[in-house]
């Protein structure tokens, strides 16, 4: 008996003791996400904490779950122009301060052009990590509607947006996803009965990551299992000596196989249903396809032997394809990586990556987020005379 409350006492204080280590280190790797019935997941209203992992930035998620430290009105104020911006973690952005996000710089940037009349601008930001298109769409049907927009921006990522809008490509990952059934988007749901998705809408999971919001220690664990846990496959700055075509490359091909060519007709059916969504909530629509590293590397050389290898002229396939769409479907739209590209190698300038990652890969640095809040702001002041709000449909 001794010996048991030994053990036990010894286990607590050692705990206690790592508590105390980890808080006094600055040591914090909250979870900021929870299930979501409709997209799988959502951020977790009222989290914070340090996020160190790419980048470094102290991050608050408001009582709406948007990663943001205001608390939008609802409803909107008759003086607010109201922008939405749908997105992954790109839009999310927490990887660097609120303040240098290109959603919070492209308010100042609208403010400064008097867009909309001088009514004050208001960005809310809807990005959550790992989104899909389809994601997207239903949190513009089911969480947008009472913010009232009056402009919905959809920020597309070709670099896994496509893949991740398809089944066959993608795989069973817990998430919804659409099919193409004659001619229509057909909602696929079967997520909700994953074992992933089932496990973390458990109450135990629930208990154990409420016990992590206050504990550095279940945190230490989570951010061992995670960095386990990371995919083996190298981020495409390093793929660059590789002779095959791996997973990351198909969208770039402008013959893509079967499988590909059909995620990107869902990806293309997908967009234009937000647009029609948008419009039903009487908003405009804006389509900004966002930047790859390896598209805007300051390296030229690379990119262009990165493509070379693919038996591409360049990078620029998916830009090339949302083009095409725009000018088919009259879609209003920013189109950032051959710009960016020739920025970032004019001013020898990465907007890609962190110095506690990959410089040149992963999310948008400050640079990045700045370039993209400018690019977008000097379309929007041009095109003022665009309607703000389109008629219900």
């Amino acid at each position: 008996m001794k010996k048991t409350f030994l053990l036990f006492g010894s286990s607590i204080f050692a705990l206690l003791m790592g508590e105390a280590t980890l808080r006094f280190a600055g040591f914090s790797y909250p979870n900021f996400y929870h299930c979501d019935w409709h997209t799988g997941a959502v951020l977790k209203p009222k989290s914070e904490g340090w996020w160190r992992w790419e980048g470094e930035a102290y991050i608050r998620i408001n009582s709406h779950g948007m990663r943001d430290d205001r608390e939008p009105v609802v409803p909107k104020p008759a003086d607010v122009f109201r922008i939405v911006v749908l997105g992954d973690s790109y839009v999310e952005a927490i990887q660097v301060d609120v303040s240098a996000t290109f959603w919070r710089i492209l308010e100042s940037e609208l403010q400064r052009c008097a867009y909309a009349g001088g009514k004050r601008i208001e960005v809310l930001n809807f990005g959550v990590s790992g989104y899909s298109t389809a994601q997207e769409l239903i949190t513009l049907r089911e969480r947008v509607k009472p913010f009232q927009p009056d402009l919905v921006l959809l920020a597309f990522l070709s670099g896994n947006d496509v893949r991740d809008n398809s089944r066959a490509i993608a795989g069973a990952y817990p998430r919804p996803y659409f099919f193409i059934q004659n001619g229509h988007l057909v909602a696929d749901n079967s997520f909700r009965e994953h074992w992933i998705f089932r496990l973390k809408a458990s109450w135990a999971w629930n208990a154990l990551q409420t016990a992590s919001d206050y504990s550095r220690v279940i945190q230490l664990f989570n951010r061992a299992k995670n960095v386990l846990a990371q995919p083996l496959s190298a981020p495409q700055t390093e793929n660059r000596g590789k002779t095959e075509v791996v997973l990351e490359d198909h969208i770039y091909l402008s013959s893509p196989p079967d499988e590909w060519e059909e995620a990107w007709q869902i990806t293309e059916a997908l967009i234009l249903a937000i647009r029609e969504e948008s419009a039903r909530q009487g908003a405009r629509f804006l389509l900004v396809t966002l930047t790859n590293g390896i598209q805007v590397t300051p390296d030229a050389a690379a990119a262009s032997a990165y493509a070379k290898r693919l038996g591409e002229k360049d990078l620029f396939y998916p830009e090339k394809r949302m083009r095409a769409l725009a000018e088919r479907e009259g879609l209003d739209a920013v189109f950032l990586a051959e710009t960016a590209a020739q920025y970032a190698r004019s001013n020898r300038v990465y907007l890609h990556g962190f110095q506690n990652a990959v410089l040149g890969d992963g999310h948008w640095n400050e640079a990045g987020h700045r370039f993209a809040a400018e690019q977008i702001a000097c379309h929007l002041c041009a095109n003022s005379d665009l309607p703000a709000r389109t008629s219900k449909e």
